[in-house]
């Protein structure tokens, strides 16, 4: 049985993210159940025809009506919208997926004795297809954790870290998806380079990820161990690799993931 059952859950911002865990929540509990609040009445407009969801006027309307408290909204923005929430009962379950705002700032502004647990989803979830790392406060339960888990497996998959990890987790999963689009685009322009419409070379780059991504999930084995098997000796796909690596194509990937996490962990302090 779900754990949502009859709880109301109320989410503060409605832009990609935040509608994206809204639009897929609809789809599978009571949408009398879920309420959303945004300064930008445009978007919760959009979303309630969309889905059927309540919009309400104010955060502190939100938090007193709702069970859980998604907060989706810009890390510059956390500070102003706790302001808002006023005195709540401590069994509410605070959620924040605002990136580098650790759980100690949240409880500092709402008070220690608070269930709070931070996410880090990533854009994919707007598809159901997305990666979100959950890390639980102190007095978050196991119960308020598996609710949150069972929010987030709507939008795809979900793991628990430590929170130590966070930063990391929104420079590599966080992240990651604008690195990966890069990538496509990059791919899809050497097709153009070499004589492939741009339409065909999309598609071509595209699928080769889609598929490649699939296939190392499914498998289970390590990266390295599949890539081998692409890279014959002396045939065209180790050629390709070594003008990759001779250029530096790990490490300047590396170097994106710890350049995000740093901004992750600078947006926080």
């Amino acid at each position: 049985m779900s754990l949502l059952l009859n709880k109301k859950i109320g989410c503060i911002g409605a832009g990609n993210m935040g509608g994206a865990i809204l639009s897929r929540l609809a789809g599978k509990i009571l949408v009398d159940n879920i309420e959303v609040v945004d300064s930008d009445k445009l978007k919760t407009g959009e979303l309630k025809e969309k889905t059927g969801i309540k919009s309400v006027q104010s955060v502190e309307e939100l938090v007193h009506a709702s069970d859980i408290i998604i907060i989706a909204v810009k890390p510059k923005d956390m500070d102003p919208v706790l302001d808002q929430f006023g005195n709540f009962k401590i069994e509410k379950v605070i959620i924040s997926i605002a990136a580098g705002i650790s759980i100690e700032k949240i409880e500092k502004k709402l008070g220690r004795d608070k269930k709070v647990i931070r996410a880090m989803p990533n854009t994919p979830a707007l598809i159901g297809e997305g990666m979100t790392v959950l890390s639980a406060g102190a007095n978050a339960d196991e119960i308020s954790l598996e609710m949150a888990m069972e929010i987030f497996s709507l939008t795809g998959k979900v793991m628990v870290l430590s929170e130590d990890l966070m930063d990391a987790v929104t420079g590599l999963s966080g992240s990651g998806p604008a690195f990966v689009f890069t990538f496509i685009q990059a791919l899809a322009d050497g097709g153009v380079k070499m004589g492939i419409p741009r339409d065909k070379a999309v598609i071509l780059a595209a699928q080769t990820v889609l598929g490649s991504a699939r296939m190392l999930m499914e498998n289970g084995e390590e990266p390295f161990t599949l890539r081998n098997r692409v890279a014959s000796p002396g045939g065209t796909t180790i050629e390709g690799l070594h003008i990759l690596e001779n250029g530096g194509f790990s490490g300047i990937v590396m170097d994106a993931v710890e350049a995000a996490a740093l901004k992750s962990k600078k947006l926080g302090a």
